[in-house]
């Protein structure tokens, strides 16, 4: 029997800062906001007043900030509590270590049903004290956490560090609103001063040790010696400001000067990357990196490590993947794509195809509302589409 009132849907995020994440989130409220069978609340970790912050709404969507001291705040736990109970959440879909870890616990307290989640192939319990590491790892495998692989590589680490069970993949997605309206690279261009004989290299991710900005700048001084019309933009967030400040003193150190630009964090990613004329990455590690799919969807041809889903995502388009922790390599990879005749203007064609086709929003929506339908406890409020199947529950070896 179908039942005509839409189902209320909490999300439960971290922060609401750049990356993947936080993209996703985003990319999902603004997906579904004219759907009559969705009601969606988003309840953020954070008090932080962020572009996508700004963006969640603007587009309608309800918000609700719970910012606290730590994860063992209880008074954020209470709060969170309450608030699921006043919005009377059915569903509750947490992303990130924190909100899945206390969006676990309080879902069970209150018997919502839940899932979350993972994103990466080196889960958060690996980097946290042992107080939270011993938190999360019991909530993961609390009864009823069902999981959401972004990738097969992160099913498999799934595995190991917070159980396979109840476990699906489901790729991630990336919008045809990523793509930057026309004109935007030569105003961009202009603004960031970029003459059209330079070659602009782009790198989008927080300044955080899993990115391995280190490891690039070095890339980037072979680079300069080779290309002297090289320039690197690195966009994103330095919540590590030690860290940032290190990269700072080895640009200086390696003699980059002016050709190296930290942007920060920008509210304007597509109009940057149109700006752009090839796609790095340097990651130490990855799950299913949206910035990579934003990247491909402004047609930019990557040079990044072979880590997570990339090899996976850019089989066949001509795309380079290199060897993490080797910045000779990633430098090799980013001069043969700039020296080899056409290979630029071919990848990028093809990288925007696969990631506008295969990789689509509406499909991914279908597919996490009928994870919702089946795992969910009120039938009927979703009518599934013939074409789209439920991701199918694994609990041995990766989905293929």
């Amino acid at each position: 029997m179908e039942d005509p009132t839409p189902l209320r849907l909490g999300y439960l995020i971290d922060t609401l800062l750049t990356g993947g994440a936080e993209r996703l989130v985003l990319t999902f409220a603004e997906a579904v906001r004219d759907r009559a069978d969705l009601a969606l609340t988003v309840f953020v970790l954070s008090d932080l007043d962020t572009p996508f912050l700004q963006r969640l709404r603007a587009s309608g969507t309800e918000v609700v900030l719970l910012p606290g001291r730590n994860l063992a705040d209880v008074g954020r736990f209470r709060r969170l509590v309450a608030a699921l109970r006043e919005k009377r959440i059915e569903y509750l879909h947490a992303h990130l270590a924190s909100s899945s870890t206390l969006g676990a616990y309080a879902s069970r307290l209150l018997g919502i049903p839940f899932v979350t989640t993972i994103h990466n192939v080196k889960p958060s319990v690996r980097r946290i004290r042992p107080g939270r590491r011993v938190l999360q790892g019991l909530a993961m495998r609390l009864p009823g956490v069902n999981k959401i692989a972004v990738g097969e590589a992160v099913a498999v680490a799934a595995q190991k560090e917070i159980g396979r069970s109840g476990c699906r993949v489901v790729p991630n997605a990336v919008s045809e609103t990523v793509v930057a309206p026309a004109g935007a690279r030569e105003r961009l261009r202009r603004e960031l001063g970029l003459a059209e004989e330079q070659v602009a290299l782009v790198c989008v991710g927080a300044i955080i040790g899993q990115k391995a900005h280190e490891v690039l700048l070095d890339a980037f001084a072979v680079i300069r010696a080779r290309v002297p019309q090289a320039v690197l933009l690195l966009v994103g967030d330095a919540r590590d400001a030690a860290r940032h400040e290190a990269l700072l003193e080895q640009a200086a150190q390696l003699g980059l000067g002016d050709e190296v630009r930290f942007l920060g964090m920008r509210s304007d990613i597509p109009e940057v990357l149109a700006a752009s004329d090839i796609f790095v990455s340097s990651s130490h590690w990855e799950g299913a990196p949206v910035s990579l799919l934003e990247a491909m969807a402004n047609g930019l041809p990557p040079v990044v490590t072979d880590v997570g889903e990339n090899a996976l995502v850019l089989d066949g388009t001509g795309a380079i993947l290199v060897r993490p922790r080797d910045p000779e390599a990633l430098a090799q990879g980013v001069i043969e794509m700039i020296e080899t005749p056409g290979l630029r203007a071919r990848t990028g064609d093809a990288v925007r195809e696969r990631a506008l086709g295969s990789y689509g929003v509406t499909t991914w929506v279908e597919r996490l509302l009928a994870i919702y339908a089946e795992t969910g406890r009120r039938r009927g409020w979703h009518r599934p589409r013939a074409d789209v199947t439920v991701p199918r529950l694994e609990s041995g070896r990766a989905p293929r």
